[in-house]
């Protein structure tokens, strides 16, 4: 997601919750992009994180 990539911070990823935020998107969208593959997404520990890049 280029929008991500533009962000001037060091984080390598973002939680739903800050990338619905940072999107305008609702977190709903944002797991429905990442179950249609449109939005990549990390598994670990529990939690899922956008990378700012894609892996």
């Amino acid at each position: 997601m280029d929008l991500l990539e533009r962000l001037p911070d060091n984080r390598v990823c973002y939680s739903i919750k800050e990338v619905a935020h940072m999107t305008g998107m609702s977190q709903r969208t944002v797991l429905r992009r990442i179950a249609d593959g449109s939005l990549p997404a990390i598994h670990s520990q529990g939690r899922t994180l956008i990378p700012k890049t894609s892996p």
